[in-house]
């Protein structure tokens, strides 16, 4: 796609284009525009207006994978499809799950612990965080909840957790830093536009945001089968908001740079001087040469097994990549996690945090603001539990030797690191 100097919305679109666009997973949606929708046939739009969740409330949460299945009910047919499907035949978003039983808990026993001495406080990049769980970055929260990201931020600051604005919201990352009293991070999408990336840069900096994540895997269509069987029913009357020129946006969002190289990482720590997390790596090959380009921490993450099918779990790729990350920066996984024990697996074998999305999406469909929160809180409060279980009072006292990995054969081996 050439660079464009011109707002999506104010252009002539090609058939083409648009399709091409329409092909944009979670994170890399297309420029939700009415321009855009009205060139794409009938069948491709809702037939009649879209409504999304206005829930606000306290959500009484027993799992996370029952939140996902309340949700259904709540959060409209599209949404849902778009929100919780993967890519291809959804092999990795399954095995994001499956592939935390190939590591067992080594639980100690009789180590004098009591609920008092659990604690899972935590540090990232200079942040002291009440927990090692944060917001991950996922694009067009409107899909789900008619105040978007707004309100995901907001449940974020209540419940004190670290959010990651997407750039692919549907708020602007102003009104998202505006919503949320707590942490937040800013994930880029670098554009051909070079005018376009620094704006946003600038715009992330001046509004608190104290980091950068550089995407490095979303560089294509990603969208679920589900969602395109129902012909790609974006909705109509939300737009990208960081580019959308009626809030002080420009350029086109679907006008990406694929051809990312390290030199992106150092420029972006040069122009804003904050730091930079590199997400969606899976090799520990890749996160060495990423730290000694500069990366300040390293996201271990398949994109919610939204991009591309068959590469591994988080969880499968976490321990090499901690080795040859080497204690040199923070590293952190996503994809699958839903429960305290997988905290505990990902931190024993050497993640500084994780960070977990479907779920905050869900919490916000059934009930906003609120609803993320109530979703944080449960997270939490699982995880404490499972420390206390696991015989540890703190994440720091978790290693390598609380897990024993099960092969093929099911015989356990230690977990060396």
């Amino acid at each position: 796609m050439t660079s464009s100097t011109h707002v999506l919305a104010k252009k002539s679109i090609s058939r083409r284009k648009i399709i091409g666009a329409a092909g944009i997973g979670l994170s890399t949606l297309p420029l939700m525009s009415t321009q855009v929708f009205a060139a794409v046939s009938d069948n491709a739009r809702p037939q009649a207006p879209y409504r999304a969740s206005t829930a606000e409330q306290k959500l009484d949460i027993i799992s996370l994978d029952r939140l996902a299945v309340k949700a259904r009910g709540a959060i409209p047919k599209e949404g849902y499809a778009f929100v919780s499907g993967g890519a291809g035949a959804e092999w990795t978003l399954r095995e994001n799950r499956r592939a935390f039983n190939d590591y067992r808990i080594a639980a100690k026993r009789l180590v004098g612990l009591s609920n008092g001495d659990i604690d899972i406080r935590t540090s990232l990049l200079g942040l002291d965080m009440p927990s090692p769980i944060m917001v991950a970055p996922m694009g067009a929260h409107r899909m789900v909840h008619e105040k978007g990201e707004v309100d995901t931020a907001r449940g974020a600051g209540l419940a004190n957790i670290l959010y990651c604005s997407s750039g692919a919201s549907n708020a602007t990352l102003e009104e998202i830093a505006q919503a949320t009293t707590g942490p937040k991070w800013f994930q880029l999408y670098w554009n051909n536009d070079d005018r376009v990336t620094r704006s946003l840069l600038t715009r992330a900096k001046k509004a608190g945001y104290s980091a950068i994540v550089l995407t490095a895997d979303a560089l294509g269509p990603g969208r679920p089968e589900d969602f395109i069987a129902m012909g790609n029913p974006f909705r109509p009357d939300a737009t990208f908001g960081n580019h959308d020129p009626e809030k002080g946006g420009f350029g086109d969002f679907g006008d990406q740079k694929t051809a990312l190289t390290v030199k992106d990482i150092q420029f972006t720590k040069q122009f804003t001087g904050l730091p930079v997390i590199v997400k969606g790596i899976l090799r520990p090959d890749d996160a060495d040469r990423f730290i000694r380009a500069g990366a300040d921490a390293i996201q271990v993450s398949n994109h919610g097994g939204r991009q591309i099918d068959g590469v591994p779990a988080g969880i499968t790729a976490l321990p090499p990549i901690v080795a040859a990350v080497n204690n040199r920066v923070p590293v952190i996984l996503d994809g699958g996690v839903r429960r305290g024990i997988d905290i505990i697996r990902a931190v024993a074998m050497g993640a500084d945090a994780v960070a977990i999305g479907r779920p905050f999406m869900y919490g916000l469909g059934l009930g906003g603001a609120q609803g993320v929160q109530s979703v944080a809180e449960h997270i939490n409060n699982d995880l404490k539990s499972a420390l206390l279980l696991s015989g540890a009072s703190k994440l720091s006292d978790l290693n390598p030797d609380f897990i024993e990995i099960v092969g093929q054969n099911e015989e356990y081996s230690t977990f060396d690191g």
